[in-house]
Order: C-alpha cells, then structure tokens, then sequence
C-alpha cells in the first residue's frame, strides 16, 4: 500500500478458524493445522505507477523464520487490465523487497478493473492466488473552505471557549466502499511529544513498557459513504489523536471493496460474544492479505505550542 500507511502482513496462518457455540472460543493450533499461502499486500492507485506490491508468504506457528525468505522473490507476479485484456508482468525489486513494473505503458485509471495473480513455489508446494480490484472513479477532493487544517494551537479554542478541533470536509468518489483519513506525526520523538496534554500522560512512561514512538505517531479514523451531515462529508478529528508538536500528513483514501473488507477485518477477528470469524481477503486460490485501490487527498496540519 502508499507507504504512509503500515499493513501488518501475516506470517503466520492457523487455516481455517472453528466458529462454535455462543461465547465460547476454543481454537487448537499446532503444525498440522499450517496450510502454505501466499501472502498479499498491494495497493494501486490511478495514474501513479504500480510498485511497492508486497508479495510474501506465511510460516507454521513455533517455525523458525529466515527473513530472507520472507519476500517470494522468484514468485511469478502479473497485472491484467480486464477492460483491455494487457497482461504486465511485475519485476521484483530487492532494495525495497517488492515488485514493481518498470515500464511506462500501464496507465491505472480510475474506474479500472485490474486482476493481480501470484504463482510460487512454497517448501516445495506449487501455489497459485489471484485478486480482482476496482479502483474508485474520481471526485475525491478536500474541501479547503470548510476545513479546519494549517496552523493551529493545541486544543485551541474559539471566542466562546469551545475547542475547535482539526476537520476534514470533502466531496465523495463514487464506487467507494470506505473513507479512510491517515494521520502522520512528521516531527515526531520525545522534545516534540505535548507534554501539556491534559491526561498527564508523560511518552517516556510508555516507552519504558516497551511502547514506540510510532505507537503515538499515527493513527487513523474512517467512515463509510452514506455518513454525511446536511449533504457534507466530513471527517471530525479529536485532540487525542495528536500527540506531538510539529507538522502532520493527514491523507484521504477513497477505498476499494478488497480494501474496506481488509482493513476492517484483518485484526478483528473476534466477536463480542466470544465467537470466532476469518478475515476478509476477497483473495482467490492459495492466498491472503490484499490487494486493493484507492484514490487519495492530501491535506496538512501544523500544531503550534501555546
């Protein structure tokens, strides 16, 4: 995906999970349960170029993992333009452990529809998984008029003392499942972390419990289309979610379906009640992870110091 969001990939399955009576779970693992997969993260974009397309594979639970092997360097990686039939086979590119295409005559266009398929050999298996994506059509835009974003003071408020929180107001790409804002601390270490936050939270507390700074540094709020207030989209955003000084990256995705299902699902696969789910993958054949599109907006913020 666009690097500034991170996607934990899996490396590691339990095959299929055992969804049993109401309220209570109990899941048996061990290495018989390991079935080889291909592991998918890959995002496209329209009119950028298609790289930085993750091709992986999963490891049985207790396995030793050899991080050379991680990247299915030698897998057999190609792009289809279902609209035009064009088939662009991917290069691997080991400085960023990912493939890529390197000519200039693929063009992602909005409203496109792409397959990606994978065939690799895994500890001696021959596996095959393929991923149709639809990428959203265009209309994404920030509405900058409506907006609250550039400089602002921390919990800054306004002439009757309420807080004016950052917001994003935007206008919808059609065929989109989701509404994605990504957050980025630019500046972010332990000079530039609000110290006047007002739940007394000091960083070095957390990172003494083995925390990270990029615990703090991103976060990220979404909604679906149909959440619009007197015909506005917009993305509402608290104080909580900015924990440092500094300037921030805040990008809107207009997400695919193979996208929304992902990210919704991946690291939720409990219910309430205690019953058990699967991930969505929207992944044919011997495959997880994604394989999704955007469209994307970019809008910065800059927290002053009072």
């Amino acid at each position: 995906m666009y690097k500034n969001i991170k996607y934990k990939i899996i490396l590691a399955t339990a095959g299929s999970l055992l969804l049993l009576a109401c309220g209570k779970t109990s899941v048996s693992i061990d290495e018989r349960t390991y079935e080889p997969k291909i592991v998918f993260n890959a995002y496209i974009y329209p009119n950028r170029p298609v790289s930085d397309i993750r091709i992986s594979r999963n490891f049985a639970i207790g396995q030793e993992i050899d991080r050379e092997e991680i990247a299915l360097s030698n897998a057999d990686v190609t792009l289809t333009d279902i609209v035009s039939g064009d088939i662009f086979p991917l290069v691997y590119n080991p400085d960023e452990n990912s493939f890529r295409y390197p000519g200039n005559d693929l063009t992602i266009n909005y409203g496109g529809t792409y397959r990606l398929n994978v065939t690799a050999n895994i500890d001696g298996t021959y596996l095959q998984a393929s991923s149709v994506t639809t990428v959203p059509d265009e209309g994404l835009e920030i509405d900058l008029e409506k907006s609250i974003y550039g400089d602002l003071f921390y919990r800054q408020t306004d002439e009757n003392g309420q807080l004016i929180s950052p917001r994003v107001n935007y206008m919808q790409s059609a065929n989109s499942s989701f509404f994605l804002l990504s957050i980025a601390a630019l500046e972010a270490d332990e000079e530039s972390f609000i110290y006047e936050n007002p739940f007394g939270f000091e960083i070095q507390d957390a990172l003494d419990d083995g925390a990270k700074i990029e615990d703090f540094q991103y976060s990220a709020k979404w909604t679906r289309p149909e959440n619009q207030v007197n015909g506005d989209s917009v993305i509402e955003l608290i104080w909580f979610q900015f924990w440092f000084y500094g300037s921030y990256r805040m990008i809107l995705y207009a997400g695919d379906r193979n996208f929304y299902h992902y990210y919704n699902t991946h690291a939720n696969v409990q219910e309430p009640d205690g019953n058990l789910h699967e991930p969505i993958f929207d992944i044919d054949g011997d495959g997880i992870g994604v394989f999704g599109s955007a469209v994307t907006e970019t809008i910065y913020l800059n927290v002053l110091k009072n």
